[in-house]
């Protein structure tokens, strides 16, 4: 697939995700379609971005540069945390989920000025 394509997917995968989490965290409570939906995104955004990795050049089996271990690391909390902090702390999840907006913006950065 294209560079383009595989934007596309991370993006709009990024958005859906965001927005079912913003749903849940504002209603305080998440059905089991939405868990399971949230999942799928995080799948589509890690195969897109992975796809997106190889599109750019950086070759299989070599090193990765800092901005992309520092981007995997933030997208392995946002997605370890969500339903969790949800579901044992709800009355932090609205925090959290803002929380999970700045590292979002932190993550952009990082990609599109390959930090490090």
């Amino acid at each position: 697939m294209s560079y383009q394509i595989y934007k596309m997917i991370h993006i709009i995968s990024i958005v859906l995700f965001f927005s079912l989490y913003a749903a849940a965290a504002y209603q305080g409570k998440s059905a089991l379609r939405d868990k399971i939906l949230t999942g799928v995104f995080l799948i589509f955004i890690l195969v897109a971005g992975m796809g997106l990795v190889a599109r750019i050049g950086i070759p299989h089996g070599a090193g990765w540069p800092l901005w992309l271990k520092l981007k995997l690391a933030i997208w392995v909390i946002i997605g370890s945390s969500g339903h969790m902090i949800l579901k044992r702390f709800p009355q932090h999840a609205v925090k959290a989920f803002w929380v999970s907006i700045g590292l979002l913006t932190i993550s952009s950065y990082l990609a599109n000025y390959k930090i490090g």
